[in-house]
Order: C-alpha cells, then structure tokens, then sequence
C-alpha cells in the first residue's frame, strides 16, 4: 500500500493557488522518504506532472509545481518553517512534532478499502499453538516495510514493553523486511519464517485471494484502528485553495488522470480527516515513548 495523501494534496493545492492570480504560480511540495520507501522517484515524479498537465490543461491554467524527498526530518521542519513548502507528507510520528512548530491545517490521509485507517497485526501459524507474545521469543520475524505500516514496528515494541520483554530488536532471533505484502506473508504460508508483522488489510486481502490463508494464518494480536501518515498544508494557506482542493480532492475518482493516481498509490480516494481521528494513533506513541523513558515526541524516538 503506497499512501501518497500529500502529494495529490499537492497536486490540487497547486491548482488552487494558480486559480486566482493573487496567488502564486508556484507550489513546492515535500515528502517524506520515509513514506516514499522503495518507490522509483523518477516514477512517482512523472506520474505527478502527468496529472498535474492534465489538470492545468483542463482548467486552462499554469502552475508550476515542484517535488522533494527529504530524508531527514529536521530538514522537512526547517524548510517548512522558511516557508519553503506549501505541502508535507509525512508519517505521524514526525507530525505530531511538525505540528508543534509551524502552524499546520487541512490533515489529509488515502482511504483504502473505504477507510483512513488500518489494524496492524502479528501473524502466526494456527498448527503452531502460540498463547502470546511469549511464546515467539527468539523466533523470526518479517515486518512489511511500507507506508501504511510504518508505525507497526513501534506498536509491536509497545506491547513487549507492557508486557516486560525486550523490543523486537531484541526480542526476535531475526527480523527481515519485506517490500510487499505478498512477500511477507507466503515465507510464513510455508513455514520458512515463524511470524509476521503486517496490515489488517493486506492479511485480507491475502485471504479473498487464497482462502487457504485463513485456514491455516491466524492473527496472534492486533492493534486499535490507527493512522501511519498524514498529509497538511501550511495553516497561511488562503481559504480560496483550500476550498478548491476540497472540491477536486472529493472528484478525484471521477477523471481518468485521478483514476490513474490512485491506482498508483493503491487507495480508493483521498479524503480529509479530523484531529480526532488521529486520537488512538497519538495515544500509541506517547506511551511507546513513556514506555521507553522519554517524551512523546521527535527527540525521543530512538
């Protein structure tokens, strides 16, 4: 799952801004790596000045907008300060210290399977009997390694720290990554691996594919309904933008070219979301943070 709510944000923001000739022609948009991951920038580059030539065409307009990977965060911070970004896509961990310092507004997140969030999940085998976490001290261990699952490795040590055990780091005799769903769960599908660390969604999707998956995988435990990352714009943004981004972000499965950035970033649309959506997810990290002796906050993540 590639959820890339900023970037369409962007997209539309950048149509907003040239809809009025007050505002300016130009739109910089950053992104986390971090949500980027293994995605071809070149890639999602060109798909976005696709789209973006396509709406500017269709609306007679002429924008010009510009895209950057950041992987360091304090970069992200310090650009978005200068106001040298209009447009952040980061995960949540790195908002919730981003909105802090720079006034931010307009959350926006993908909706996949028709919702913002999703459940993270540690798969095992049903023939292998596990009561908890225990019982897979020492075991291995796959972790998808994607947007939508970004925070599951901070749940995962959340719950070993309830329960007095070690992070997973340390706690499993070997933890790999995997890029895709499919590659995460069939090594545990035919026994070369003893757990999985993966979305709610991607287990079923997994499962209508092949319902022998349900047969045989169980969830050992799952997390509450949490979001991985958010998208936002600066909170100077001129209320005009916003109310065009909104409608257009609302049609966006209504055009081929939005058809097309959806498909891309496997979601169903792009959609607003509301503080209090982000509630269970905020909860999550400032106890892993407690739990680990620190604030919840950027400085400390270990």
């Amino acid at each position: 799952m590639k959820p890339w709510a900023a970037l369409v944000l962007g997209l539309l923001f950048a149509v907003a801004a040239a809809a009025e000739d007050a505002f300016p022609s130009r739109v910089v948009i950053g992104y986390s790596s971090r949500i980027v991951g293994r995605t071809n920038r070149t890639d999602l580059t060109a798909a976005m000045k696709a789209w973006m030539q396509t709406v500017t065409r269709e609306r007679n307009l002429t924008v010009d907008t510009r895209a950057e990977v950041f992987d360091s965060f304090d970069e992200i911070l310090q650009a978005t300060r200068k106001g040298l970004l209009d447009v952040v896509s980061v995960p949540m961990d790195d908002y919730l210290v981003l909105e802090k310092r720079v006034p931010m507004a307009g959350l926006f997140a993908t909706q996949v399977r028709h919702k913002v969030t999703d459940q993270y999940v540690v798969l095992v085998r049903q023939d292998r009997a596990f009561k908890g976490l225990a019982d897979l001290r020492g075991d291995s261990l796959i972790v998808l390694d994607q947007a939508r699952a970004l925070l599951a490795p901070v749940w995962l040590d959340t719950e070993l720290l309830r329960r007095r055990m070690p992070v997973g780091a340390r706690f499993f005799g070997k933890v790999t990554l995997a890029a895709k769903p499919s590659l995460a769960i069939l090594p545990l599908f035919f026994r070369q691996t003893d757990a999985v660390l993966m979305t709610r969604s991607g287990f079923d999707i997994a499962c209508e594919l092949n319902p022998q998956m349900a047969r045989e995988l169980t969830v050992l435990l799952g997390s509450k309904e949490l979001i991985s990352s958010v998208g936002a714009y600066r909170a100077d943004a001129t209320s005009a933008s916003v109310a065009l981004y909104r409608r257009e972000a609302l049609r966006l499965g209504e055009s081929a070219g939005g058809k097309l950035l959806l498909n891309l970033f496997q979601a169903d649309a792009i959609v607003e979301v509301k503080d209090s959506d982000l509630r269970e997810t905020r909860l999550l990290l400032a106890e892993h943070a407690r739990l680990l002796g620190g604030a919840p906050n950027k400085e400390a993540r270990p």
